[in-house]
């Protein structure tokens, strides 16, 4: 981006806004001075940075009343780019004014949206990226007051993505479980146990760019994550949308986008786990159709190879599941979802009739030293839990059975005292193989 650019769509906005009829709006009669805070991801494209600072410095000159203030933060960084205060000055309802009085800040914000920033050393896509929580516990600690209206604008992805703790984030069509807002940070990066009125009051208006979803379940997921999550301290989630446009109106309007589809926090899960949503419609196919009663298949015609392990079950319990590719390796569950090997897919609870989750190994495992478990995680079952085991495997799906002891869940703790909440999967034998055949196929 150059700066003659800059200077084009300044002059075009000061132009267009100068023909308005009524000026900027006075709102000098209201007794809490608003405050807007909006705040930019560092890493967002070359493509959308001019529509950016167009929506931006039109905001300022045309809809910032007087007697209001804004500050402009890096979301990613935390840190300041600039601040604008507005006099209860009549002058100041001119846009003329304003451009002429802001110059300094208007540079600095150019600057920003010029600068290449420096990007963290990862392989997850930072595109967009903005850290939404620790952005927001900055708004609430920083820059709440009694006699203030607040108003926020976040520009930048709604999928959390940290290098640092790559576990929470929402990349891959993952999405966080209500247990995360019922935890305490030191559990989730999105707990807030004991911070029900951080952000009181405090309007959030989130706008994203191009099409960040695995798919439309995900998006629902994703938004009615940050609205419980806004919700819970106090604050109200407006505009969530792709729309510069939408995202600014409502800005402007002060509220009146305020979403009118309520969601309300499911208390009873309280378990801190990622739930997954697959782009490929068919990817569970394998594991939540049903099988003919006599479904048998031979064994596999080789040991080694891509695998998908996965657990099926009835009733009102959380069961988990949990793999590793080798003794000694990662292994993949609820609160580990990817590793080398493979990742980790759990229902996202769309049928109240038949939970599943299931582990895929992308890269070839030998069967024989592939370690399975599954845990009774939480509730109560008369005569303990039991499912069905399946495992796709050499082009065949493989079915087996799983019985746990004990009649109420232990939230995955092991241990000896622990043994009956735990079931071992014998994949061997339920891929119908032997140490004798397996010698045969060698």
């Amino acid at each position: 981006m150059k700066t003659p650019r800059f200077q084009l769509l300044l002059a075009l906005l000061i132009g267009l806004t100068a023909i308005r009829t009524r000026g900027v709006q006075d709102v000098s009669s209201e007794t809490r001075p608003p405050q807007y805070v909006i705040g930019l991801s560092p890493f967002l494209d070359n493509s959308v940075k001019d529509d950016v600072y167009r929506r931006i410095i039109g905001f300022v000159l045309e809809d910032l009343p007087v007697n209001s203030s804004l500050a402009l933060y890096d979301a990613y960084n935390l840190r300041t780019i600039a601040q604008i205060q507005v006099p209860d000055v009549r002058a100041f309802r001119s846009a003329k004014t304003r451009a002429n009085q802001f110059k300094e800040p208007i540079h600095k914000l150019k600057d920003f949206l010029a600068a290449n920033h420096e990007k963290p050393e990862t392989k997850l896509n930072m595109k967009d990226a903005v850290h939404l929580p620790q952005f927001m516990d900055f708004v609430g600690q920083n820059l709440l007051g009694s006699n203030r209206s607040t108003t926020v604008i976040l520009l930048g992805s709604p999928l959390y993505i940290d290098p640092k703790e790559p576990g929470f984030s929402m990349v891959d069509g993952y999405f966080p479980s209500d247990g995360h807002i019922l935890a305490n940070r030191e559990q989730s990066v999105f707990g807030l146990k004991d911070r029900p009125t951080a952000l009181v009051g405090v309007m959030v208006h989130c706008g994203y760019f191009g099409d960040p979803w695995v798919s439309e379940l995900h998006k629902e997921k994703i938004t009615r994550f940050w609205a419980l999550y806004l919700q819970e301290q106090g604050a109200h989630l407006g505009a969530f949308s792709g729309d510069l446009a939408t995202i600014f109106n409502a800005a402007h309007l002060n509220g009146a986008e305020l979403r009118e589809k309520g969601y309300a926090l499911d208390r009873s899960r309280s378990k801190v786990e990622m739930l997954r949503i697959s782009r490929d419609v068919g990817v569970a196919d394998w594991i939540t159709r049903e099988l003919s009663p006599n479904h048998q298949q031979p064994p596999p015609s080789t040991t080694i190879g891509p695998m998908k392990i996965g657990i099926r079950w009835k009733g009102n319990i959380d069961l988990d599941l949990y793999a590793a590719a080798r003794p000694g390796a990662e292994a993949l569950f609820f609160e580990h979802t990817r590793c080398p090997e493979g990742y980790y897919f759990k229902d996202h609870r769309s049928s109240p009739e038949r939970e599943y989750e299931f582990i895929e190994f992308e890269t070839p495992v030998d069967i024989w030293k592939v370690e399975a478990n599954v845990n009774f995680f939480e509730g109560r079952a008369p005569g303990g839990p039991s499912g069905e085991i399946r495992i796709e495997f050499d082009g065949r799906i493989y079915t087996g059975s799983f019985q746990i002891a004990a009649e109420h869940g232990n939230e995955g703790r092991s241990g000896s005292r622990h043994r009956d909440c735990w079931a071992h999967l014998d994949v061997p034998a339920i891929l119908k193989l032997s140490p004798q055949r397996d010698a045969a196929l060698r």
